[in-house]
This record gives C-alpha cells, structure tokens and sequence, in this order.
C-alpha cells in the first residue's frame, strides 16, 4: 500500500494525540519513580526506556534487542550485559539452536512490569472519572483506542 502524506488539517488533528502518548509517557516515569524506586535506582533512565520498549516482545534475541531499541550490536550487547547484572534480564541458551540467546525479563522484573501497568491502569483511569468524562467520551476514546491498538499492534 502507498504510503500518503497527510493534509495540513490531518496533521493538525493529530496534535492532541502526540500530546496525549507524552503525557501518558510522562505520567508512567513519574509513577516508576515513585512506586517502583530501588528498580530506578539499578535502571537509568535511558535503560528504563529501551527496557520499556523491549519488555512488549520478550522473551527474544539480541537482534530482536537491536530492531526494537534501535541499538547497534554493541549497544545492544552492554544493554543486556548491564541489565542481566542488575538482576532485571536473564540470558540463556536457545536449547533449538545453541548458537542463538534467548534474553528474558527475571520473575522480578516482570513483577514489577505488572505493578508499574497496574498503577498506571488505576492512575489513567482514575483520571478520567476524577474530570467527569461522559459515558459517550469515554466510549469516543475506545473507539480511538481500538484504531490507534490495530494500527500499532506490532510492536516492531
């Protein structure tokens, strides 16, 4: 399928959803922080982010590290090596092909990924029944939300 450019009125439009993933982005580093604080303390912001990004198609490889972080091969490589040392993902053996490295998050991370998507359900939530949100916007936001999910679905 081409590929088309967006109107000048389009792109406008768009505005308050790039507005909205920044203060959703914003909103989930402050709750880390504040909830989850001897994690951030072993995880640089910088590390959170990738780790963010990468938690959606773990277990994987460190090629699949690179493609989602964006990383070179050596980056991606002190990446894990920082974050396995810090107790926060696993590297083992593919028993399929020994040549290959499956890179998974520890029981521990992944308890903390549930705390941190917990809090923020709650806190989002929260927020749009605090500002009196009619059953119709809320409904309106589905419908976005189902667009903006099937569109991005695959996390790359």
């Amino acid at each position: 399928m081409a590929k088309r450019e967006l109107t000048e009125r389009e792109r406008q439009g768009l505005e308050n959803f790039k507005r909205m993933v920044r203060l959703l982005d914003l909103k989930r580093r402050a709750y880390f922080a504040k909830k989850c604080p001897k994690f951030t303390v072993r995880v640089s912001t910088v590390q959170f982010n990738h780790l963010m990004l990468l938690r959606a198609v773990l277990p994987c490889n460190l090629s699949r590290v690179m493609t989602v972080t964006g990383l070179t091969s050596a980056g991606a490589s002190l990446f894990v090596e920082k974050l396995v040392s810090s107790g926060v993902l696993t590297r083992e053996v593919d028993p399929r092909d020994r040549r290959n490295i499956i890179i998974s998050a520890t029981p521990a991370a992944k308890e903390t990924f549930r705390l941190i998507d917990e809090g923020l359900n709650e806190l989002i939530e929260g927020y749009f029944t605090q500002c009196g949100c009619t059953p119709e916007e809320l409904a309106t936001l589905e419908r976005a939300g189902t667009i903006v999910c099937s569109k991005f679905d695959d996390p790359v």
